[in-house]
């Protein structure tokens, strides 16, 4: 049964998710590594955090959210999840999760740099995608790049939260399957997801609630935030 210090993560990292539309693993991941092994707790992950976008995905919108390149960025995710649950598979995690964090802190620091609105070109959008997907597979952490990748599409909080549920939904499905097919997913690991999914659900609830109250720049800031925090972890972890 999980300790009260896992359970405040689990609340912590809900309203996370709702407020954003990610962060759920980017906050909570680092810090269950203290009580989980990668291997464990990557499939549990993914599996709450499939069913927070699920909720997102379902609430009414009051018009469409996503164009052709939310379309080929969640398509190409989707691919390349598969080859992160591969590297998953064949380690231990540990190194890859160092790395990332390395990784996402560099991004962050430089989307910090004012830069001019431009419309990116359609082929950004594929490789992000790729390289977003292959993290997600691999150590179920897809937050920084995609949260930095669309504050520089300068997109609308509604949006954001839009193509990362549907992000989510595309690359954590394949995920699960892939985990089951090689092995990673057990009675416990399905047994603890059901524990945490009435805390992650109610958090999103709330989360959603307030982001419709903040600002597109207030946003875009705590998901910097949120991100370097996160990424220290990953590293020190």
């Amino acid at each position: 049964m999980p300790n009260i210090w896992i359970f405040v993560i689990i609340i912590f990292s809900s309203l996370i998710k709702g407020l954003t539309g990610f962060g759920f693993a980017l906050v909570s991941f680092p810090l269950l590594l203290i009580w989980y092994s990668p291997k464990e707790i990557i499939p549990i992950l993914m599996i709450c955090n499939l069913m927070a976008s699920i909720l997102i995905i379902l609430q009414k919108k009051e018009h469409k959210l996503l164009d052709i390149h939310s379309y080929l960025l969640i398509i190409f995710g989707g691919i390349f999840t598969i080859a992160g649950v591969l590297i998953l598979s064949a380690t231990d995690g540990k190194t890859l999760i160092h790395l990332s964090g390395i990784f996402f802190i560099a991004i962050a620091i430089l989307s910090t740099k004012k830069k001019k609105k431009i419309t990116l070109p359609r082929y950004s959008y594929l490789l992000a995608g790729a390289l977003i997907g292959f993290l997600t597979g691999a150590i179920s952490v897809s937050g920084p790049p995609l949260a930095l990748f669309l504050n520089r599409a300068n997109i609308s909080n509604r949006q954001f939260r839009e193509i990362f549920a549907w992000f989510s939904v595309i690359t954590a499905t394949i995920a699960i399957f892939s985990y089951s097919q090689l092995g990673l997913l057990t009675k416990e690991t399905l047994t603890t997801s059901l524990i945490f999914l009435p805390i992650l659900l109610t958090g999103t609830i709330i989360g959603k609630k307030l982001n419709s109250k903040m600002s597109v720049s207030s946003f875009q800031s705590i998901n910097i935030v949120l991100t370097l925090i996160s990424s220290i972890l990953l590293i020190i972890i």
